[in-house]
């Protein structure tokens, strides 16, 4: 099926969504297109204590009132991986299992998780190794699983789990907090073993994950860990697919835009996660996504004209 339409939102994560709701009274024809599922890394935060006007509330309750905002305005987020992007005169052309048309692009695709580069990493993907708690932490309810993590965004996922497993070995190479004190909520917990200065150095199993071996990084001491899921987070890199395909300006992997969210490239515009943008939070993303439909909606006034 072929789509045309004026502005194509790219991502579905706040940033994305935030854009939409911007463009949902304006006159220009727009698509959302997000290729797993809306609201991104906010599904896996279980505490939000800093966004404006809300004393607290866990991401996954904040994705389902952005998602239930886009449906009151009728806005339905279309589900689709684009595999190809081309551009003509007129449009940017993306293919995934439709063919969409659009004059203007904003790009909302976030960020992805770093592979540990472990032996047998690959072999036990979806076989016990995941890197999307929320995705997949259904299937290891009341098990025992193990999560590398030494950073925010590991110890939120750990948290997600916390709740679902019946005990957590959190392995890390580090035994440092960050800001809002998640690992000392998570050293708190009773299903949660803490294995500071440590590295995972082997999966093991068979037809699935069984077990892994761990080894503290001062004393060289070595042990086995029986599992049925292991959770690495060492880090994010930019889905950047888009971007490198239209050949836009980039500072390590990362988008670079101005302050009206701009690209290199006339008519592209990126927001969220995936600019070079320093502050990477809810708040920012939103506003990225305000500023970006904001001007995309203007720019669409003078193609008009």
């Amino acid at each position: 099926m072929e789509i045309i339409k004026d502005i194509g939102i790219i991502g579905a994560g706040p940033a994305g969504m935030s854009a939409a709701l911007y463009l949902a009274r304006s006159k220009s024809s727009f698509e959302i297109i997000e290729n797993s599922m809306p609201g991104g890394k906010l599904n896996i935060i279980t505490d939000i204590e800093n966004y404006p006007g809300v004393k607290l509330i866990d991401g996954i309750s904040l994705t389902m009132n952005l998602v239930n905002q886009l449906k009151a305005f009728d806005i339905k987020i279309t589900s689709d991986n684009i595999v190809n992007i081309e551009k003509n005169d007129d449009y940017f052309i993306l293919t995934g299992k439709n063919t969409y048309k659009f004059k203007i692009l904003i790009i909302a695709t976030g960020s992805n998780h770093k592979k540990t580069g472990i032996k047998n990493e690959d072999t036990f993907i979806g076989k016990g190794i995941s890197y999307c708690a929320t995705c997949d932490g259904f299937f290891y309810r009341n098990k025992e699983v193990a999560v590398f993590a030494n950073e925010r965004k590991g110890y939120l996922e750990a948290l997600y789990l916390s709740n679902l497993v019946s005990k957590l070995y959190l392995i890390s190479d580090i035994d440092k907090d960050d800001e809002e004190g998640n690992l000392t909520r998570l050293k708190a917990m009773s299903n949660v073993e803490f294995l500071p200065f440590s590295k995972i150095t082997d999966f093991n199993g068979t037809d699935s994950l069984e077990s892994l071996n761990i080894e503290n990084i001062n004393t060289h001491e070595s042990k086995t860990i029986r599992i049925c899921g292991c959770f690495p987070f060492i880090g994010e890199l930019p889905s950047n697919f888009i971007a490198k395909s239209l050949n836009l300006n980039m500072t390590k992997g990362y988008i670079e835009v101005n302050g009206l969210m701009e690209t290199s490239l006339e008519n592209v515009y990126a927001i969220g996660d995936v600019t070079n943008n320093p502050l990477k939070q809810i708040v920012t993303a939103c506003s990225d996504g305000a500023i970006a439909a904001t001007q995309a909606n203007k720019k669409m006034a003078k193609l008009r004209h």
